[in-house]
């Protein structure tokens, strides 16, 4: 995104009061003055024919020519089990109407509606655009400046607009046809109080203009936008141009579905870079650390790592119901670490499609001071005869028991147990996997490290496919340590 774009907007004179930010506008949403008493409503259905249940439907006033870029003054309600809606009153004989249905990503607006377009005609749904992005802010020191974290970002001159906290991805429906996207702080008191300060409008709401015509069903990502009232246009321009030379912090970002046909909201995602889990030192278990979220266009940001541990990184998803359950999961492609090395902008990794959650159980025997054809014949012997508790005994007599760490190479998952106990590990994505293994003790590992060894001799690596919604059950698999030489 060239974010200079997003000042070039704010040579349009923005009038004081103007504004529905501004703290002398009731909030949107509310009403003092509806005008014209008319009662209006309507059915909604969705592009499949089925009623909108409990979609957005806001009625707003006309836009003056001076009001063109911010966002319109509206009262909303919400459509019935039948995708019914009613409204008491509405502003004028004519006015904006905008229905939005999150769930379904569809949308209706009529610019210039009318008493009779809104009652008699149900309206028809088709898909939206959606428009996705994060948003930044520049923190003030000075109390009288400080703005919270609460913005609003908006269609100007449309109902269109929601909600954002600085820093979170977001992601907003919007209608086809040409158009601007505006953000300011969210707070109308901390509006007035910046223009009480002396902070010009121009400096308070910002405007970027969206490319070409916007399209039924297009998916725009743009920013990250920045939000900035210490400078005037003019330097904030040169300010960017000198920001062009420095290296800026790139980002990663994707999208999650949770099949072919919808996206995924609130699933939660973690970075890994740490693709064999050697940070795992204490306790029996990983765990997932969720870094941040996808909106509701299934979409998620994280800041590129400032270093890669090895050749690449990639995303581990997972959704929960509302018990916390993991029920679905899964994992990104592999972004090589050449890939972000000199990234300035943002990396679309790919999109990825959720399936049900899988579970491996298995176990591990130790083949100690016995040649690697040996431990093979083992580990063959094992799949043949795999209740015969005899083969776990003899190797288990033979060998001390030993601590192991077992792993699914780039996730999160990795547990630590004894060797001739059977473990399990749930909530897997499914698919094709490299199970990692390699010693439990963490200064063993760090030693074999330092004295050079190469990953692969540290690391055995066994192919697996876990199933979706149902359980591998891997039975023995056996591991040999990597020894020393020394000179007698």
């Amino acid at each position: 995104m060239k974010l200079i774009k997003s000042y070039i907007g704010l040579f349009a004179a923005v009038c004081a009061g103007m504004l529905a930010c501004s703290s002398d506008h009731d909030v949107a949403g509310t009403v003092t003055d509806t005008g014209n008493t008319i009662a209006l409503g309507g059915v909604v259905t969705r592009t499949n024919g089925s009623p909108a249940v409990a979609a957005l439907v806001r009625v707003a006033r006309e836009p003056d020519a001076g009001d063109s870029l911010v966002e319109a003054e509206y009262i909303e309600t919400l459509t019935d089990s039948q995708g019914v809606f009613s409204f008491d009153s509405v502003f004028a004989d004519t006015f904006q109407l905008a229905v939005v249905d999150a769930e379904y990503q569809e949308i209706s607006y009529e610019p210039r509606a009318t008493k009779n377009s809104g009652k008699q005609d149900s309206i028809k749904l088709k898909k939206a655009a959606v428009f996705s992005s994060v948003l930044y802010y520049e923190d003030m020191v000075e109390p009288s400046m400080a703005v919270g974290s609460h913005f609003k970002v908006y269609v100007p001159g449309t109902p269109f607009s929601q909600s954002v906290f600085a820093g979170d991805s977001f992601s907003i429906l919007i209608p086809e046809g040409s158009s601007w996207f505006g953000f300011c702080p969210g707070d109308p008191q901390i509006v007035a109080r910046l223009a009480d300060s002396g902070v010009a409008d121009s400096l308070i709401y910002r405007t970027w203009n969206i490319d070409g015509d916007v399209k039924s069903g297009d998916t725009i990502s743009k920013g990250p936008f920045i939000w900035s009232p210490t400078m005037d246009v003019d330097s904030l321009i040169k300010l960017e141009e000198k920001k062009k030379k420095e290296k800026k912090p790139a980002y990663l970002s994707g999208v999650v579905k949770c099949n072919k046909d919808s996206v995924c909201s609130k699933v939660q995602v973690q970075m890994i870079t740490d693709l064999y889990g050697f940070d795992f030192v204490e306790g029996d278990s990983t765990r997932f650390v969720m870094q941040t979220e996808t909106d509701d266009s299934g979409r998620w940001f994280l800041q590129v790592p400032k270093s890669v541990p090895y050749d690449s990184l990639r995303m581990e998803y997972r959704l929960l119901d509302n018990e916390g359950n993991v029920t679905l999961a899964g994992l990104s492609r592999y972004v090589r670490a050449s890939e972000i090395k000199d990234l300035k902008d943002t990396l679309l990794v790919d999109s990825t499609e959720l399936t049900k959650t899988s579970v491996l159980v298995s176990g591990v025997m130790l083949a100690i001071n016995v040649a690697a054809d040996s431990a093979k014949a083992v580990d063959e012997q094992a799949q043949k005869q795999p209740d015969d508790n005899s083969i776990q005994s003899d190797n288990c007599k033979v060998n001390s028991l030993n601590s192991v760490v077992v792993g699914l190479k780039g996730t999160s998952h990795f547990v630590r147990d004894v060797t001739c106990n059977m473990f399990k590990i749930s909530n897997l994505p499914a698919g094709g996997h490299d199970l990692v293994l390699y010693s439990g003790d963490p200064k063993v590992v760090k030693t074999l490290k330092e004295v050079g060894l190469s990953l692969d001799s540290i690391v055995t690596i066994t192919h697996v496919q876990l199933p979706k919604g149902d359980t591998l059950d891997q039975q023995w698999m056996t591991f040999e340590p990597p020894t020393l030489k020394t000179d007698k």
